[in-house]
């Protein structure tokens, strides 16, 4: 029962992030919606995390069944979904945070010349 809970919660979640992750970064126009964009990716990366855990919880749930092969299998496919996720957010997040600090820099380097 932990097991289909844990992975009834996980599916949706994973369904959305696939999505999500085809949809691309936006194109922030000042430091303030690039730190915008950085919160979401944050969060983004985040709930990443999170719903690594539930699925790592339903597994361990999962070898506690008597026969668990099928939801072994069912793990390894999720696990591989999830894993193509992750790739994006992390990549989104190298981006995201080279972007905003590049941003700073600049808007600190104008502040300076215009002093």
């Amino acid at each position: 029962a932990e097991y289909k809970t844990g992975i009834k919660e996980f599916n949706p979640w994973l369904s959305n992030a696939e999505k999500a992750s085809t949809e691309g970064l936006s194109k922030p126009t000042n430091l303030a919606e690039a730190e915008a964009l950085y919160a979401k990716i944050s969060g983004f990366d985040n709930n990443c995390l999170a719903h690594l855990k539930l699925l790592n919880a339903a597994n361990d749930a999962a070898q506690k069944m008597t026969t668990h092969k099928e939801a072994d299998d069912e793990v390894v496919a999720l696990k591989a979904r999830y894993d193509k996720v992750k790739a994006v957010s992390d990549d989104w997040m190298k981006k995201v945070d080279t972007l905003v600090k590049e941003w700073k820099l600049l808007d600190n380097t104008v502040t300076e010349l215009n002093a």
